[in-house]
């Protein structure tokens, strides 16, 4: 089987990047011939403009760029796949669905989270949902699009566990704190509730530590937020780094903090626990698939800071609980009790070639 990748991913690595490259581990035992497009570097290859605000990243996503739809294909006639597999349509949304819009090989589209669901419904994008066959891993997302009347189907999470529950690296310095933030810097994902934690917690524990791991368009306001709080000391903003060196700070930080509102999963989340670091997650569709208060987790209700300070400040001193909480986060993972299907992604594509 031949399946064509077209991944329209953000400069900003996320949870849709994590999701491929967890797909492609996955999949190397299924006998797939895999061949991909990344369209933003299409992109820089090709030199369309690569000039980004906010206004002309929405522009971008609703205009058609027909030199790059003969691109796209092109390179769907050069690869004669069996199935296409759309992730992540995002930064040139309109460009990717008239390209796809006249082809008779069948699309999978994965939806990686609400605001994806909502903008592929919306009327200002080329229409897909009667051609397309959509797959998700979030129930929440699977039930709306049913409702919709939506081909749609739930998966299992790919995910290898392994590549977390062991840090390579040897030992670094710096590399440990109190507190450990793995994400995009952006102000949907509560990166700044956490600095006014801190803030918080700092009258308690004047030596409470955090370590920022990441980067995204706020990261200047965050880095001025910081120096505001007088929190340089305590508050370390490392930017991007590799997967060995977050592998390496998740064994040797106390407690991984995820505080975004508004999730449908958060491998971060998966990741921490293989790795045997307690969570502290704010309570939304995403966290509660992996995170159960006080038994492999911390779930706070109330999305505040003074909430997650208070949650902080009364289990990061608790040895004893904190080890059995780490045991159980492993299990959890062992377990997979953050899947809501057993079916596969690899074993999906064969359903759809057979129909």
């Amino acid at each position: 089987m031949k399946v064509l990748l077209i991944n329209d991913f953000a400069t900003i690595v996320g949870g849709a990047e994590r999701f491929l490259e967890n797909l492609l581990y996955e999949a190397q035992s299924s006998r797939i011939d895999f061949h991909r497009i990344d369209i933003a570097e299409l992109v820089k290859v090709e030199r369309f403009s690569t000039r980004t605000n906010f206004i002309l990243d929405r522009y971008n996503r609703i205009r058609v760029i027909h030199p790059l739809v003969a691109l796209i294909s092109e390179k769907i006639e050069e690869v004669k796949p069996d199935l296409i597999h759309l992730n992540n349509n995002n930064l040139f949304t309109n460009t990717v669905l008239r390209s796809l819009q006249e082809t008779r090989i069948p699309v999978v589209c994965f939806i990686h989270d609400y605001y994806a669901w909502r903008r592929l419904r919306s009327v200002i994008f080329i229409p897909a949902t009667d051609k397309f066959i959509f797959l998700t891993h979030s129930p929440d997302i699977y039930q709306k699009m049913v409702r919709q009347g939506m081909k749609a189907h739930l998966v299992r999470v790919p995910f290898n566990p392994g590549k977390w529950a062991h840090s390579t690296m040897e030992e670094v310095s710096g590399c440990s704190a109190d507190l450990l933030y793995v994400g995009r810097i952006e102000k949907a994902k509560g990166i700044f509730k956490l600095v006014r934690a801190v803030e918080r917690l700092k009258q308690s524990i004047p030596s409470i530590s955090l370590a920022i791991l990441g980067e995204g368009s706020k990261l200047p306001e965050l880095e001025k937020l910081v120096k505001k709080k007088n929190l340089t000391t305590n508050i370390r903003i490392r930017g991007f780094q590799r997967d060995d060196q977050i592998a390496h700070y998740y064994h040797h930080c106390r407690l991984l903090v995820f505080p975004s509102d508004g999730e449908t999963l958060g491998y971060v989340g998966l990741e921490a626990q293989s790795s045997g670091i307690p969570v502290v997650a704010f309570a939304n569709s995403g966290t509660t698939r992996w995170c159960k208060d006080n038994l492999n987790g911390f779930m706070i209700k109330g999305n505040s800071a003074q909430n997650l300070a208070d949650k902080v400040l009364e289990i990061i001193s608790d040895d004893v609980l904190l080890t059995r909480i780490s045991t159980a986060a492993r299990e959890n993972i062992r377990l997979e009790a953050y899947n809501a299907s057993k079916q596969k992604i690899t074993d999906m594509y064969k359903e759809v070639l057979s129909w």
